[in-house]
């Protein structure tokens, strides 16, 4: 048990496909730590304005006088902030600490996003939960692929610039390290959060596999339009 002042608070901002979803669901299986989600985006949804996000956020990062959590905190984009201004006066009002969650590989990400709306409208879920909802590989739209990869590019710009103006304890992530070794990737965020190590089990597969040939129908054309620019190399690199 934890007294109040014991707690550490903590917000995963993030820019979309970046396993954020599959972070916090780790994070929240562990006893220490409790993780929500995106509540900022549902309140978005619902009409809500500013206010109502950063009054949920005051209320949420209030936790009881002796809890049994020590780490308390929930995940967001940038995008869904309405009062950024007011938001961050409250991180750093509660000295949250900052998850910054990004992708190396934009190309990927871009495709995942592509590939995560086909889920969504099949399945319901932004999230592959089980294997029998796969899709199939698909053809990429290619201006609309070009459209997410310059908004991809400004986001990640966008989230880099509002961290570092925060001057807040920071644990800079990459998707790709997740991939590379999923326990020394959750070791750093325990270490950061102030809590021991558990056995933690996360809750969403993969969707898009990490060799895009394995995705994309038209793969070639699509790579070939990017020759020359550092997005070319993107498109053939393979981890997991």
């Amino acid at each position: 048990m934890y007294l109040r002042s014991q707690v550490n608070f903590f917000v995963t901002l993030f820019v979309e496909r970046s396993g954020s979803t599959y972070l916090a669901t780790l994070l929240d299986s562990h006893p220490q730590v409790l993780a929500k989600r995106e509540e900022f985006a549902h309140l978005r949804q619902r009409g809500a304005e500013g206010t109502a996000q950063l009054e949920w956020a005051k209320e949420f990062w209030k936790p009881p006088f002796l809890g049994r959590h020590k780490a308390i905190g929930f995940k967001t984009k940038l995008v869904d902030i309405l009062d950024l201004p007011g938001f961050s006066r409250l991180l750093v009002d509660r000295r949250v600490r900052v998850i910054q969650l990004q992708r190396r590989n934009l190309v990927k990400a871009v495709i995942s996003t592509m590939n995560a709306e086909r889920l969504q409208q099949a399945s319901g879920n932004w999230n592959l939960l089980k294997e029998s909802d796969r899709l199939p590989p698909f053809e990429v739209d290619v201006p609309e692929f070009e459209r997410l990869l310059k908004e991809r590019v400004q986001w990640d710009r966008d989230l880099e610039d509002y961290v570092w103006g925060l001057n807040l304890p920071r644990l800079s992530l990459y998707y790709e390290d997740l991939l590379r070794d999923e326990h020394a990737f959750l070791g750093q965020v325990l270490d950061f959060l102030g809590v021991k190590s558990k056995p933690v089990k996360g809750r969403t597969l993969k969707n898009t596999s990490d060799n895009l040939r394995e995705v994309v129908l038209n793969f070639d054309d699509l790579r070939a339009r990017y020759a020359d620019t550092p997005f070319h190399e993107m498109f053939t690199e393979v981890i997991a």
